[in-house]
């Protein structure tokens, strides 16, 4: 008989703490983590261009100064 009061005990106080979880609510809420995230997303996206548009811009500036140098040559 002991062990079946225990397990109706503990049956009891999980009963208990379940009730207890539904009437206080969440402990930490979830609200705005998408926003977070799909911010963060945005930041890294946009620092990934501007530093993709830098290494464009350099390449090219530096494939016309050589296409223009080339250009010059076949007119000597």
């Amino acid at each position: 008989m002991g062990i079946y009061a225990l397990i109706w005990t503990l049956a009891q106080i999980e009963r208990a703490g379940d009730r207890l979880a539904e009437y206080l609510g969440p402990k930490e809420s979830e609200r705005g983590e998408g926003v977070v995230s799909a911010a963060i997303a945005v930041l890294i996206f946009a620092f990934l261009g501007v530093v993709l548009w830098v290494a464009f811009k350099a390449t090219m500036g530096t494939a016309t100064s050589a296409i223009n140098d080339q250009v010059a040559k076949l007119g000597q």
